[in-house]
C-alpha cells in the first residue's frame, strides 16, 4: 500500500470515528469531568505515565511523548464500554408554605423525598490517534479525544414538591411559585470533544518537547429546571433583565474554542524520566440559549490544567510511574461559583409591611442566574495523585496496574445544583494488559471508580438533606498498528 493510500485510509477511519464520537460519547471515567486517561495503555495505569507514555495518544496527554514513537507511521484505535451509576437521595419532607415563619419568610424550594437513579448508564466510547515521523527528530500526530462527566438523566421532576406546588400559582402576595409547570425528565448533558494536531521534536536522543494546537467543541442541554426560572431574573419591576426563558429545555446547543497544550519528556539518567505538560484555559463561545443558567450569560470555558511526573525502571522489566495533576475548575465561574440561597431569591420579606399585599419586596442582594457572579456548581480545584506500574517479564506481554486519588470537587454546601452533576468519585483503580503481535499491539484496560457519596443540607429548605452517590466501571480494548 502506497503512502498516499495509507493517508487516505487514515483520513476515512478518522472521519468515521470522529462522527461516532460526537454521536455516542457523553461521559468518561473522570477526574471531575476530565477524562481519567487517554488511550488504552494510559487507562491501564489510572492515567499515570506523563513521563513514560510514548504512543499515538500521547498528543492528548503530553505532546512531547510522540517524539519517542519509533515507527514511521503508527495508528491506534480503541473502543470502550463505560458504565456510570449516579443517584441522589432526599431525606426529610419539605417544609409546607403554611409552616413558614411569618418573619424572615423566604421562598423555599423543597424537594420530593426519596432515592432516584439516573438512567442512561451505558455508553460506547471510540477513540483514534496516529503519528507520522518526519525524519529522525520530528514527529507529527493527530488525536481525537474528549472529556465528559456532567451527564444525568433522572426520570422524575427532581426540583419539585407536590406540597409546595399545591399551594397555588402564583403564591400568596404575588410571590412566584417555583413548582409551577416543572417538567420531566431532569438532567444535563455536556460533552467536550477535542481535535489536536501535535508537533514534537527530539533534542538529542533522550529528550523531547512538543506542542499541540487544540480545537475544542462542546455541546450542552438542560431539562426539567423550571424551578430556577425566576432565579434567572423575575422580570418584574426593580429586577434585572429577564433571562428566565434561557434556563432550561432549550434543546442541545454548541460552542467552540481554540487553545494549545505544551509538554516535555526526557530521561535525566539511566532509567529515570521526567515529564510535564500544561494546557491554559480555553476560552469558549457562549451557550446563548442557556444564558439564564450559566454564569457570564452562558459562559463555560475549559479550565487550565497541568500534569507532572516521573518514571523509573527498577529493572529492565519493571517501571514505576508517579504523576500529579491539577485542574483549575475555579477559573470557570459557571463551574466554580457557589450557590448562595439568600442571593438567589428575587423577593424577601418587607420589614415595613403594612398589609399582606406588601409582605415582600425585591431582594437588594439578588444575583440572578446568568449574571457574572450568578450561582454555579461550586466546584473546587482538583489535585490528583496517580501511581502506576508496568511489568514486562513475559515475552510479548505487558501488564499494568494503577491507582489515582483526587478529592472530589463538590463540597457539602453545594449538593443542590450538583444533583445534576454528581462527580463525587475520589479514587480510581485500573488494570491493563498488552499482547504484542510482531509490530502490532492488542491492549485491554479495566477501570473502576470506587463508590463515594457527599451529603449536605438543601440550602432552600434546611429541613431536608441531600446525598449524592456515584461509581463507575469502564472496559476498553485498543489496537495499535
Amino acid at each position: 500500500m502506497t503512502q498516499r493510500n495509507v493517508f487516505k485510509k487514515l483520513l476515512s477511519v478518522s472521519t468515521i470515528t470522529l462522527a461516532f464520537m460526537f454521536i455516542a460519547s457523553n461521559i468518561y471515567a473522570t477526574d471531575g469531568y476530565f477524562s481519567n486517561g487517554q488511550g488504552t495503555k494510559n487507562k491501564g495505569v489510572a492515567g499515570a505515565g506523563i513521563a513514560f507514555l510514548h504512543s499515538p495518544f500521547s498528543g492528548a496527554i503530553n505532546p512531547a511523548g510522540i517524539g519517542f514513537v519509533g515507527k514511521k507511521l503508527s495508528f491506534e484505535v480503541s473502543i470502550g464500554l463505560f458504565n456510570p451509576n449516579r443517584k441522589y437521595t432526599v431525606f426529610g419532607d419539605p417544609t409546607p408554605p403554611q409552616d413558614w415563619p411569618y418573619e424572615g419568610r423566604q421562598m423555599l424550594l423543597g424537594l420530593t423525598p426519596g432515592e432516584v437513579e439516573s438512567e442512561s448508564t451505558t455508553f460506547i466510547i471510540p477513540a483514534v490517534a496516529f503519528t507520522y515521523k518526519l525524519g529522525e527528530k520530528n514527529t507529527l500526530g493527530l488525536n481525537f479525544y474528549g472529556n465528559g462527566g456532567m451527564n444525568t438523566d433522572y426520570p422524575t421532576r427532581t426540583y419539585y414538591s407536590e406540597i409546595i406546588n399545591s399551594f397555588g400559582n402564583p403564591m400568596p402576595n404575588g410571590f412566584p411559585n417555583p413548582m409551577a409547570n416543572v417538567s420531566q425528565p431532569t438532567g444535563v448533558n455536556i460533552t467536550q470533544m477535542f481535535l489536536s494536531l501535535t508537533y514534537a521534536r527530539q533534542i538529542g536522543e533522550k529528550h523531547s518537547i512538543g506542542i499541540s494546537p487544540v480545537f475544542a467543541y462542546q455541546t450542552f442541554e438542560a431539562k426539567g429546571l423550571e424551578a430556577f426560572r425566576d432565579m434567572g431574573s423575575a422580570g418584574m419591576p426593580g429586577m434585572p433583565v429577564d433571562r428566565s426563558a434561557y434556563v432550561t429545555n432549550n434543546g442541545s446547543v454548541s460552542s467552540t474554542g481554540v487553545g494549545f497544550r505544551i509538554g516535555y519528556q526526557g530521561e535525566l539518567f539511566t532509567g529515570f524520566r521526567l515529564g510535564a505538560s500544561f494546557q491554559p484555559k480555553i476560552k469558549m463561545s457562549k451557550f446563548d440559549e442557556y444564558k439564564g443558567l450559566f454564569a457570564e450569560e452562558g459562559g463555560f470555558d475549559i479550565p487550565a490544567n497541568w500534569t507532572a511526573g516521573v518514571s523509573y525502571d527498577f529493572t529492565e522489566d519493571f517501571t514505576l510511574l508517579l504523576d500529579v495533576k491539577q485542574i483549575m475548575y475555579s477559573q470557570v465561574k459557571s463551574v466554580a461559583n457557589p450557590m448562595v440561597a439568600s442571593q438567589m431569591v428575587p423577593f424577601v420579606p418587607n420589614p415595613e409591611m403594612t398589609s399582606p399585599e406588601d409582605a415582600y419586596m425585591p431582594n437588594p442582594n439578588f444575583v440572578p442566574l446568568g449574571d457574572e457572579n450568578g450561582a454555579g456548581f461550586g466546584w473546587e480545584d482538583m489535585l490528583i495523585f496517580k501511581i502506576g506500574a508496568e511489568f514486562r517479564q513475559v515475552e510479548n506481554w505487558q501488564f499494568r496496574a494503577g491507582y489515582s486519588y483526587g478529592k472530589n470537587p463538590i463540597q457539602e454546601s453545594e449538593v443542590m445544583f450538583n444533583m445534576l452533576a454528581p462527580a463525587v468519585n475520589d479514587s480510581h483503580i485500573s488494570l491493563g494488559v498488552t499482547r504484542a503481535f510482531g509490530e502490532h499491539d492488542l491492549n485491554l484496560a479495566i477501570t473502576h471508580a470506587l463508590a463515594n457519596s457527599v451529603s449536605g443540607t438543601n440550602p432552600f429548605d434546611p429541613a431536608q438533606q441531600i446525598e449524592l452517590s456515584m461509581n463507575q466501571w469502564e472496559i476498553e480494548i485498543g489496537f495499535r498498528f
